[in-house]
Parts: C-alpha cells; sequence; structure tokens
C-alpha cells in the first residue's frame, strides 16, 4: 500500500491518535511555535506547511501570523480535506495536494513550516 493510502485512511482520527501516543503534543506546538514566532522580525507574507496533513501545525501559527498567506502542502486530498473543515470560511490559507520531494510552487516563501 502506498504512502498516500495509508494516510488517506486514517485523515479523520489522525489528530487524535497522535495525542494518545505523544503526552506533550499540545505543549509542543504551543510552546515551539510561539517561540519562533517571537523571534521573528516581520510577518512573513507566505507559510509553507510541507507535509501539512490535517493542518495542525497552521492553527498555531495563525495565531500569530493571521494576516500572511499559508499554502498547505500534502501528498494525500483526505488529509488536506480535513484542513479543509478545520480552516473553513478563512480565504488566506490554499491547499496543494503534492509530493513537495518533487517540486513545489515557484516562489520565495517568507517561511517554511513542518514538524
Amino acid at each position: 500500500m502506498a504512502i498516500e493510502e495509508q494516510f488517506n485512511l486514517v485523515a479523520k482520527s489522525y489528530d487524535e491518535n497522535r495525542k494518545k501516543f505523544i503526552s506533550c503534543f499540545d505543549d509542543y506546538y504551543i510552546s515551539s511555535t510561539g517561540f519562533i514566532a517571537k523571534t521573528l522580525k516581520y510577518a512573513p507574507k507566505v507559510i509553507y506547511d510541507l507535509g501539512s496533513g490535517t493542518g495542525l501545525l497552521p492553527t498555531f501559527w495563525y495565531k500569530y501570523f493571521p494576516k500572511s498567506e499559508y499554502v498547505l502542502i500534502d501528498i494525500t486530498e483526505e488529509m488536506l480535506n480535513v484542513a479543509r473543515k478545520r480552516f473553513a470560511g478563512i480565504s488566506n490559507i490554499k491547499y496543494e495536494v503534492l509530493d513537495y520531494s518533487e517540486s513545489m510552487q515557484d516562489g520565495n516563501p517568507a517561511l517554511i513550516i513542518s514538524v
């Protein structure tokens, strides 16, 4: 089974299952995002999230940079469908089903994030 198929199968329960296995899950995202965001001297114009999955990481970044444009990139459609529901009604977030190891959108992103 290809990796895309595996992630598509677990997309809806992915975040909850990760929290079961990683006890400091929320603390990690909150503290690491807060630390990095506070050290930046500018608000990034574009933030790319590579391997975005369900869009969990951008939820923490969005608190600091709500005006930045976000591009959530993942290899699976179902994971990004969860992200689309998470960010329903927010217009500055785009979604790309893409194997970023092969190609990425042209441009100079101000910030690339990934966990």
